[in-house]
């Protein structure tokens, strides 16, 4: 026998193209009280036996059910229409709605709701929300329901769903007076929903077709991994993540573009700012991807946590996995809010904006030894030639480049680094330079590429790092051939001249107007490639005169 508190619970069922997923919500007074949740992906299964499944998992028996519909078939609009209420404004919307959807009106179910009005006497027109829906769309969700065995109470969609939970799960919103707007941006597998919520209401929705499939294209295609391989490296990209990230960043470009449209648009119609992005849905979930797109939008990007309002019950499912899947549940949540219609709103405080990814995987982990390396202050070079793999070095802007060891040195090496055998002024530790040589080598490890030892450079080429120890240059200078490495890793002007090295290493630094680097030229192909140190070569005497050619 189920518990009174499961009857009066409440289901919101989100049915996406990847996954199913669905919560269990109970109301009390002022508070909201998550029941239980499940989630399922749909693969290659039957749909409707993945719904059956997850909502058996819920432990709360059916009765009251909301869904949500999307996708092309499905039309948002808002419209100004007269000061109508109750039927005599359905009528009007159906009369007028040839002029905003591109369906016949006998093939479509239309709905509208007004919207509230701004702050300051009414205007005599009121903004109405105008949903469409093809009659064959809804057919065809409610067959897959029923062979569920759910018959649903409501009949949403998942952007108005998106609105409703971050309107009684997120934060108060501000006031209209200061003119500041928040988008929503749920980023799911097929597209992505954006709804910007300004003075208390929702003033735009929009579907982009732009989602976690794209950036998992980009990630698969870039590196060169299967789909098996990109989910994991999307849910634990541990060392990997800066690769992750860079292979994901033309997706990640596309979507930005078609975000700035939609706040450039919501800016100028409602002389708004657009203060806040919020991200929620399952693509959220990839370490950094605020962090990415805010870069590309050059605006404030948080990830939404639903459950930082929500109470909670510890002996029906595991917290720690439902913390990390969370922004995921967004719509879900939506969907039950809306049968719960709680009086309380902005439940979640600044909390809902704090989410960070919790869930980690030991499959794309670095080993032990390498953790342990990678976590060790640089170890002294071995005295015995050993040939080191050296990786593909990640691109890390804000790290200065490798030093490489002084030509006398037998091995190529990559970061950590060791210090050359002349004794350099003191340097600040460079920790991010070790952290490149963990994620290289987890890259390494992780897609098992085949990758070929580097060959050791020439002896009479020496790759410098020039720079005082105050201010490091990122520049990386090539000595010419008849060059020596300075003395030390402080800034000296190296010139060639004489077919000697001008600084030699009882050298003092050059003036503080000297720049730090100078690079006066490269060896010729031509040149003695021996010691450049000692003398030059006699020039060849000249031929002798060819004998005059007989008459």
């Amino acid at each position: 026998m189920l518990p009174f508190a499961a009857h009066r619970a409440v289901i919101g069922l989100d049915i996406g193209s990847h996954a199913v997923k669905a919560v269990a919500l109970q109301a009390q007074k002022d508070r909201i009280t998550l029941y239980g949740y499940a989630t399922a992906r749909v693969e290659q299964q039957d749909v409707a036996e993945v719904i059956k499944g997850v909502v058996a998992r819920l432990g709360v028996k059916p009765r009251r059910v909301c869904t949500a519909l999307s996708g092309r078939s499905v039309i948002v609009r808002q419209i100004e229409t007269p000061r109508l209420e109750g039927a005599a404004l359905q009528q009007h919307v159906a009369h007028e709605a040839d002029k905003y959807i591109p369906f016949g009106s006998e093939e479509v179910m239309i709905d509208a709701q007004p919207l509230p009005d701004p702050e300051g006497p009414p205007p005599e027109r009121r903004s109405v929300m105008l949903a469409a829906v093809r009659r064959s769309f809804i057919a065809e969700h409610l067959a897959q329901l029923k062979l569920a065995g759910i018959e649903p109470e409501v009949i949403d969609v998942d952007v108005f769903a998106l609105a409703n939970c971050y309107e009684v799960l997120g934060p108060p919103a501000p006031p209209a007076s200061e003119k500041k707007a928040v988008a929503l941006i749920d980023i799911g597998a097929a597209k992505s929903n954006i709804a910007i919520l300004f003075g208390g209401r929702l003033v735009f929705t929009r579907e982009v077709y732009l989602a976690g499939n794209e950036i998992s294209e980009a990630i698969a295609r870039t590196l060169g991994i299967g789909a098996p391989e990109v989910e994991q490296l999307k849910q634990a990209p541990g060392e990997m993540l800066d690769r992750v990230l860079d292979a994901a960043q033309p997706a990640f470009e596309d979507l930005a573009n078609e975000i700035r449209l939609s706040l450039d648009y919501v800016e100028g119609q409602f002389e708004c700012e657009v203060a806040d992005i919020v991200l929620a849905g399952g693509s959220a979930l990839l370490p950094q991807a605020a962090q990415a797109i805010g870069n590309l939008v050059s605006r404030s990007v948080h990830v939404f946590d639903p459950l930082a309002g929500v109470d909670l019950v510890p002996s029906r499912y595991d917290v720690h996995r439902l913390d990390a899947i969370s922004p995921s549940l967004t719509i879900a949540l939506g969907l039950a809010i809306h049968l719960l219609d709680p009086p309380q709103r902005g439940l979640g405080g600044s909390q809902s904006h704090a989410w960070q990814p919790r869930a980690v995987s030991a499959a794309v982990a670095l080993p032990a030894a390498a953790s342990a390396a990678a976590a060790a202050a640089p170890a002294p070079l071995p005295q015995t030639p050993t040939p080191v793999v050296a990786p593909p070095v990640l691109p890390t802007p804000t790290v200065p480049p490798p030093v490489l060891p002084t030509p006398s040195a037998p091995t190529v090496v990559t970061p950590p680094l060791v210090p050359p055998a002349v004794s350099p002024p003191p340097v600040a530790p460079q920790p991010a330079t070790v952290a490149v040589a963990a994620r290289t080598e987890e890259f390494a490890d992780a897609l098992e590429a085949p990758i070929a030892p580097a060959a050791p450079p020439a002896p009479s080429t020496t790759t410098v790092l020039s720079g005082s120890a105050a201010t490091r240059s990122s520049l990386l200078v090539v000595l010419d051939e008849d060059q020596e490495m300075p003395p030390s890793l402080g800034s000296e002007r190296i010139v060639k001249g004489g077919g000697a090295a001008a600084t030699s290493l009882g050298a003092a630094p050059p003036s503080p107007a000297a720049p730090n680097i100078a690079i006066e030229g490269f060896a010729d192909e031509s040149q003695d490639k021996g010691d450049s140190e000692g003398p030059s070569l006699p020039p060849l005497p000249p031929l002798p005169p060819l004998p005059p050619r007989a008459p």
